[in-house]
């Protein structure tokens, strides 16, 4: 199932700047209060009132309060998976912290993460779009870690499917930390995940550039 298919189709689509500004309205209050009172919690009529506009011209650019919320997390579903994994030179360490910091400064940014678990939970069709995502990037790294195992930059004796599911953990509470405000040291982080994966001649065989 593609993510495309979340959104639907839209009531009607504003052709005159007033009408674009008050959609553009309506998203940015959609999702201050989606952020704030939660999905479950937030009506239309509400919506409508923060961004100063009629529940009427509400329900003219969006059929529900769920097509609005489906179409800001389509426009940052890339920030809402999780981060793809590849290494291909430099400092496994440094590449993987400048990753992570930038991967969840727009997750802090857009502060949408936050509603997920609710909506995983509830919308059937939501939680389906993003395990398939999710499995995607999932065979993306294991063909990834096939590239690094063929070039001997990981550990010999290590079972690949167990060390997947070790990182997949690792990344999930260091997600968790975050979502709870609390400080993160990344290139510690980096330093712990790629000793996971990394003998250390081969983290200098990326430091000075000796892949292939």
């Amino acid at each position: 199932m593609s993510h495309d298919n979340l959104v639907g189709i839209y009531p009607s689509s504003p052709k005159q700047m007033r009408s674009k500004l008050k959609k553009e309205a309506l998203i940015q209050s959609g999702r201050e209060l989606f952020i704030l009172q939660g999905f479950e919690q937030t009506t239309a009529k509400e919506i409508a009132a923060h961004a100063q506009v009629s529940t009427g011209t509400f329900y003219r650019y969006f059929s529900d309060k769920r097509q609005l919320l489906m179409s800001l997390i389509e426009e940052q579903m890339d920030t809402l998976m999780p981060l793809e994994l590849e290494w291909k030179s430099g400092d496994p360490e440094k590449v993987l912290a400048g990753r992570l910091a930038l991967h969840f400064h727009k997750i802090n940014k857009e502060h949408l993460q936050k509603l997920m678990p609710e909506l995983l939970m509830k919308d059937a069709e939501l939680a389906e779009v993003m395990n398939e995502a999710k499995s995607k990037i999932r065979e993306k790294f294991l063909s990834h870690l096939t590239f690094l195992d063929e070039k001997e930059l990981l550990w010999p004796d290590l079972d690949r499917e167990t060390l997947i599911w070790c990182l997949e953990s690792l990344l999930e509470k260091l997600r968790d930390r975050i979502s709870q405000g609390k400080e993160v040291d990344y290139q510690q982080f980096a330093k712990a995940f790629c000793r996971l994966l990394f003998p250390p001649e081969a983290v200098q065989k990326m430091r000075t550039g000796e892949i292939e």
